[in-house]
């Protein structure tokens, strides 16, 4: 009995992979950098992300509000700029990519607006309209077993006026033991069961 109950706790951190449903990236929200009300400003570091070389603006209840929490942020400073972030995936498990966006009340038209999204091998554009709404996206991947990267990058007329980003999350919906661990895991199982029938005829 002792043998299995050991074997269920070797076995446990292969299922416990499949825990879901937490935002695997750092500061999807932009929350790290504390503003006031109607205020705004560039940074050139930003927490979790890679940021562009001209930097990134973050806002509080400018030009527009916030989808989550206070703060959102355009990429569009004092020329288009772009972030990234890495994370960790497991090979073969599915994982969600989603994001809001807006273009600004004060915008000058679709030419100015648009983002550009990409992770791993799949990329995209958002925003290239003149809709001031907030606007949810989402797709679907598959983790390499590497770290994998989430990019957002401004398209528009670099003038300035972008279009605003918020809610930035990254959740594993499920998780696929790689084939190693299986066998393995399977392996442990059936010599429990042997163990289990060797006692049953000795008894």
């Amino acid at each position: 009995m002792n043998r299995l109950i050991a074997s269920a706790l070797l076995a446990a951190p292969l299922f416990a992979m499949a825990a879901t449903g937490d935002n695997l990236l750092t500061n999807g929200s932009f929350e790290s950098n504390a503003l006031r009300s109607g205020t705004w400003t560039t940074l050139s570091r930003l927490d979790g992300w890679t940021v562009g070389r001209h930097g990134v603006e973050v806002r509080n209840n400018v030009s527009g509000s916030a989808m989550d929490g206070r703060n959102f942020i355009e990429l569009d400073t004092t020329g288009n700029s772009s972030i990234s972030q890495s994370f960790a995936t497991l090979a073969g498990a599915t994982y969600e990519l989603s994001f809001f966006f807006a273009n600004r009340a004060d915008q000058r038209g679709a030419a100015s607006n648009g983002l550009g999204w990409s992770v791993g091998s799949l990329t995209g554009e958002v925003g290239r309209n003149t809709s001031t709404q907030w606007a949810n996206y989402t797709t679907q991947f598959i983790g390499t077993g590497k770290p994998m990267t989430v990019s957002f990058a401004a398209l528009g007329r670099s003038d300035s006026y972008g279009t605003s980003l918020d809610g930035v999350s990254v959740r594993m919906l499920s998780a696929v033991p790689e084939p190693q661990s299986l066998a393995l895991m399977l392996a442990g199982l059936a010599a429990v069961g042997v163990m289990a029938r060797r006692r049953r005829r000795q008894d």
